[in-house]
């Protein structure tokens, strides 16, 4: 199945009490998505045969892509906060957006992670072909260490 600017309502919440910013069609066999619409927040197309996306929205936050066939990701927002693309087979991941706050993407060919931003909170990344994975998890955690030493000195100095 193939997702075009024809079926797309078929994929995006409709009902006055769900959220019209979600489009979701995990779990339906797609193939191939050719549009996502400006206005949408969260994709969720996990649980498919989807070997490629299209440009993604600027508005998008959230990305459920794992579980697919994908051997690359577009350019990502800077809106993006969340990123869950496990289970592909990527081998290299796109600059990452300093707004990105989660990143999943266990279970790949990555053989190495772009820059992380400040405000990553969460990375999942084994069953990877990452050489290095100890020394980023190192230069990780003494990020981590740096960061809560400035927040407790902006709250002694504020």
């Amino acid at each position: 199945m193939r997702i075009t600017k024809d079926n797309i309502d078929k994929f995006i919440n409709t009902n006055d009490w769900d959220d019209k910013d979600t489009m979701d069609c995990s779990r339906m066999y797609i193939t191939h998505i050719d549009y996502i619409p400006d206005h949408i927040k969260y994709l969720h197309c996990y649980n498919n045969n989807i070997t490629s996306l299209p440009k993604l929205p600027d508005s998008l936050t959230h990305l459920y892509c794992r579980n697919n066939q994908l051997t690359e990701l577009p350019k990502l927002p800077e809106s993006l906060t969340d990123l869950y693309c496990d289970n592909n087979q990527l081998t290299e991941l796109p600059i990452l957006p300093e707004s990105l706050e989660c990143l999943d993407c266990w279970n790949n060919k990555l053989t190495e992670l772009p820059i992380l931003p400040d405000s990553l909170k969460y990375l999942k990344c084994y069953n990877n072909n990452l050489p290095y994975i100890i020394e980023t998890m190192e230069e990780i955690n003494k990020h981590n260490t740096l960061l809560k030493r400035k927040n407790i000195l902006k709250r002694i100095c504020a």
